[in-house]
């Protein structure tokens, strides 16, 4: 239940390329200087992302999660681990800036197409939508110039909410749909990214980058509420463990000063 993510060791190599002459134009990391051309601000911010969770993983439109034989009442649950596809959304952000270094608390969703493949094979879709709270450190270079490149290291609680894609069966075999509800998968996740943000004053600024995410959803809210380490992958009761979902998000935005 884990798949490689080549945007990750993109990513990395992006990260190091760039850190180390970055790194050398600010020696003195403690707070603000005379020259920088943005000393400290707090601000709000509304952005537009395109984002999405691999399909290549778990989140392939092929998996689901059934009720574990340790559990002997009621009716059977299964949930099904979609693919989604890349869409936009929006977010909304609020940060605080002290010389080189922001620190931000974000809201960002967007809605999405999910699909299943069953048996067939045939092809479900419903409506997604993937949202996320997330808490990311930013560190700016040249902070002495209005166009500012910026490092940052974040982390997310992010959940997928899928429509009809849990329901309950009975006993029969093939088994039959009793009835069918929405559920949420949950979890945690890190941020690693890099953009560049370029201030017309203080009081405005326009902001642009990507980040890659690495989930690990570890909490299904399903048809019965089953917890989930009553569930297992695939049809396999010795697989309990949590699902990756990893993703590149990009985002593009403007900031507002507050007092």
């Amino acid at each position: 239940m884990r798949s490689p993510n080549w945007a990750f060791a993109v990513l990395l190599i992006l990260v190091g390329s760039l850190t180390a002459p970055l790194w050398g134009e600010e020696e003195d990391m403690s707070g603000a200087k005379a020259s920088d051309f943005i000393k400290s601000r707090a601000y709000i911010g509304v952005f537009g992302i395109s984002s999405t969770i691999d399909q290549w993983g778990d989140f392939s439109g092929v998996n689901s999660f059934t009720t574990s034989s340790a559990v002997t009442t009621g009716n059977p649950e299964v949930d099904l681990i979609p693919s989604i596809t890349r869409q936009f959304g929006w977010g909304a952000l609020f940060g605080y800036r002290e010389g080189p270094w922001a620190g931000e608390l974000s809201f960002m969703r967007s809605d999405h197409t999910a699909s299943y493949i069953s048996s067939g094979p045939a092809t479900t879709t419903t409506p997604a939508s993937l949202q996320s709270i997330d808490f990311n450190l930013k560190r700016y270079f040249f902070t002495q110039y209005p166009l500012q490149p910026f490092l940052n290291l974040g982390i997310a609680f992010p959940w997928l909410w899928v429509h009809h894609f849990s329901y309950l069966t009975d006993t029969a075999s093939p088994p039959n749909i009793v009835s069918t509800d929405d559920e949420t998968i949950s979890g945690i996740g890190m941020n690693l990214g890099l953009g560049v943000e370029f201030y017309f004053e203080n009081d405005f600024s326009l902001v642009g980058g990507l980040f890659q995410r690495w989930g690990e959803f570890d909490q299904i809210n399903g048809a019965a509420k089953i917890p989930f380490n009553e569930l297992y992958f695939d049809g396999d009761p010795n697989d309990v463990g949590a699902l990756a979902g990893n993703g590149l998000t990009f985002y593009f935005g403007a900031t507002v000063g507050v007092e």
